[in-house]
């Protein structure tokens, strides 16, 4: 009984595989038009090669730490919900911040009104370093756990 349940399943699945891939040629002209271009879209569209987009993006070239004062460089990377941050910075630089991340983050000053920059999951922003030489904390408003620290020098 259950070889002939088998069997009988297998043919109703190849009749439906079968029914589903036939050309119906009792269309009227127009219906042959629409089911035309819907069989090209259909086959454009499976006939694609599937690829995936990147799972990350390339790191700068040049050291983080490496730029002239005043100068736009790489300088805080966010990824994996971290900071990466120089090892120290130049007074009034401006320092670029990359989001690797697939969220929106912030750079903002522990210090209230030096530096609070939202960035977008993917984008890239840039704040001026402070002026006075110093140690400078920050954290991110949407995610309280992340924090890093700016050395001015």
């Amino acid at each position: 009984m259950k070889r002939i349940l088998a069997v009988l399943a297998a043919l109703i699945l190849a009749v439906f595989a079968l029914t589903a891939c036939s050309d119906n040629n009792d269309s009227s002209d127009n219906d042959s038009a629409d089911h035309d271009g819907m069989a090209m879209t259909s086959m454009a569209m499976t006939s694609m090669p599937m690829t995936s987009m990147p799972t990350s993006m390339s790191m700068p070239s040049m050291p983080l730490g490496m730029s002239t004062p005043g100068a736009s460089s790489m300088g805080i990377v966010i990824s994996g919900f971290e900071y990466s941050t120089p090892e120290s910075v130049m007074p009034g630089q401006v320092l670029t911040i990359q989001n690797n991340d697939t969220v929106e983050h912030s750079v903002t000053s522990d210090t209230a009104g030096l530096f609070n920059e939202d960035i977008e999951a993917g984008e890239t922003e840039t704040i001026t370093v402070p002026n006075e030489p110093g140690t400078y904390t920050f954290h991110c408003t949407y995610h309280p756990s992340m924090r890093g620290t700016l050395t001015v020098k």
